[in-house]
């Protein structure tokens, strides 16, 4: 695709070699060396105006390094062998740890602290802007362990939990995948499965079942390491506390949300269940197959010889244009400036990283998108997407920095709330039925996704995190409580099951993260719900759009939706208006 934008950050550095650079990094050393002064003072005096001197410098410290974090993988995603480059983010993330290390008694203090102390921090008019996020964080305070015992643990980290991870990330990055006799990355092996030729997907899949069944030892030793640690950690904390402190408390806190609500978005989702297996049946019945292989989860629509034409990113960007445009100038607007100003890097680069993401410069409050552009539908797709993810950031570009940090359940409200967009205008605005069948495909694609896979990720690490308590669990278990979770929720809509699943994804070993996954299948519904109000609010509807995106930083996912919209998500109902969106797109497809 010759007419893919490419990122133009010349105004940020000028290049790696721009002075400005180590002059930031100078400055940050010096901007820590202040902390740590000031954190000496701290524990002889236990100062208020302390932590409000150090909440302001930390704020500004990372506002100036996220700066620079973001240029530094904006190099890396094009390129990820660029070795000036490796080497800065290498420098940089021993400041940021000394940031981490330097600050920490402060924020145990603000876990600890009386509420009048608190109140006494927020009085000062900067520090204000972190009021949601100090007592958001003081709702679990009685969790927290002294200054010496968090030291001791943050200190432990790396030696222990984070070090699975590194080992997962090691033995996955080396991994070899022997498809059709020629051996082949794994990471190559995996995009296969994303492909149109069924023979060349169901060998790469095999190749992954056989390489990772090669390493399962390994692989079991890593989920039984990092969830062994996350027990151990939860039941030290639930000592100190006087109540049972569980993975998915800890999980939803992060998110936002309750448990309440957690539990009704799945039980929904489990009573919908059929929904998504009627999206894969209908997709294997596109292949003329009466059931589903795993293989075949990722795959592309299936394509008529000679009529694989794909779309320019001109064609892309100008359709994501004139569906935004059907919605607000203002959304429209803001994907064309995107478009002119190069902010969007979609150019296949030989070294150039996988997947999509959209990311931001903290300091100039712009957005950045990032994304290998092919040219299918999927890509469009992908496409609105993050520029979905960079119009959330957009729109809170004048707010304080901390009230722009929302977590991930309410991260995917605009990006799929865009995906939406885009698809019903594409539809509603197709001339054949290949246009159709594709834009549908992808409607079908996401409720498989959602109402299966997802939901059987956070099935098995749900039996896995109770399980571990009870013991290490060997591959074979593993395998065991893979297939139970695929079997509740797939139930007989695929040919088989993979087994080795809990091995080869990922999200299971992330050793700073737990239960990455139902924020995915969150999100979808949640902005779902909220574009289903577009059409019966009429013009009102984008002023109150651009509130909701504005408010994720500074209230829960319950809050928020109650404020904006009046409803409840701790209640099926919500859920429920949600899930029959989903299955009006599965029985269209189905109808094609």
């Amino acid at each position: 695709m010759n007419d893919c934008t490419v990122w133009d950050n010349s105004h940020i550095f000028k290049d790696l070699n721009d002075p400005a650079i180590n002059e930031l990094l100078e400055t940050s050393k010096s901007d820590v060396s202040n902390i740590q002064e000031l954190m000496e003072s701290f524990k002889q005096t236990q100062s208020i105006e302390i932590v409000q001197d150090v909440l302001k410098l930390r704020r500004e410290l990372v506002i100036e390094l996220s700066q620079l974090a973001t240029y530094l993988s904006s190099i890396t995603s094009v390129d990820s062998k660029d070795e000036d480059a490796l080497k800065l983010q290498s420098k940089l993330s021993i400041i940021w740890s000394d940031i981490f290390k330097a600050t920490k008694p402060i924020d145990t203090f603000l876990m600890q602290c009386s509420d009048q102390d608190i109140e006494k921090v927020l009085s000062d008019e900067d520090c204000k802007e972190h009021e949601f996020l100090i007592k958001h964080s003081r709702l679990n305070k009685d969790f927290t362990l002294s200054d010496e015992e968090e030291g001791i643990l943050a200190g432990f980290r790396s030696h222990g939990i984070d070090a699975w991870g590194k080992l997962y990330n090691a033995i996955s990055g080396n991994m070899t995948c022997e498809v059709n006799g020629e051996q082949v990355g794994y990471a190559n092996a995996a995009a296969n499965l994303r492909g149109s030729d069924p023979a060349l997907r169901e060998a790469s899949w095999r190749a992954i079942q056989k390489s990772w069944t090669e390493a399962e030892q390994s692989a079991a030793a890593i989920l039984n390491g990092i969830n062994g640690w996350r027990n151990e950690d939860m039941k030290t904390r639930s000592q100190r506390a006087g109540r049972e402190l569980h993975a998915l408390d800890v999980a939803t806190h992060s998110a936002r949300i309750s448990r309440q609500t957690l539990d009704a978005l799945m039980e929904t989702t489990y009573k919908n269940r059929l929904t998504g297996q009627k999206a894969l049946t209908a997709m294997a019945k596109s292949r003329s197959q009466e059931k589903a292989n795993p293989w075949d989860l990722l795959a592309s629509p299936p394509v008529k010889e000679g009529e694989s034409t794909p779309y320019t990113f001109t064609e892309g960007m100008e359709m994501i244009i004139q569906a935004f445009n059907s919605f607000s100038s203002e959304m429209g607007e803001f994907a064309k400036m995107m478009w002119d100003k190069n902010w969007i890097d979609a150019k296949p680069t030989p070294a150039r990283k996988p997947g999509a993401y959209c990311t931001k410069f903290a300091k100039l409050r712009e957005p950045r998108v990032f994304m290998t552009y092919n040219g299918s539908m999927g890509d469009i797709m992908t496409l609105a997407h993050e520029l979905g993810h960079a119009y959330h950031n957009w729109v809170m570009r004048d707010m304080p920095y901390s009230k722009t940090m929302y977590p991930m359940t309410l991260a995917e409200t605009a990006s799929i709330f865009a995906e939406t967009l885009v698809r019903d205008y594409l539809f509603e605005n197709a001339k054949t039925d290949k246009e159709r069948f594709e834009i549908c495909w992808e409607d079908a694609s996401s409720a498989e996704a959602m109402l299966c896979n997802i939901p059987s990720r956070y099935e098995f690490e749900k039996l896995l995190v109770d399980k571990r308590k009870e013991g290490e669990l060997s591959a074979n278990e593993l395998k065991d409580l893979m297939k139970d979770a695929w079997q509740t929720w797939y139930e007989d809509s695929l040919t088989e099951y993979d087994e080795m699943f809990w091995a080869s994804k990922l999200h299971f070993s992330i050793s700073g993260l737990s239960f990455y996954n139902y924020p995915y299948l969150f999100g979808y519904l949640f902005s779902l719900g909220i574009y289903a109000q577009k059409d019966k609010m009429g013009d009102k509807f984008v002023e109150l759009y651009n509130g909701i995106l504005r408010d994720t930083g500074s209230m829960t996912a319950e809050d928020l939706i109650k404020k904006h919209l009046g409803k409840n998500i701790e209640e099926a109902e919500f859920w429920q208006d949600s899930l029959d969106i989903v299955a009006k797109a599965v029985n269209r497809f189905e109808s094609l």
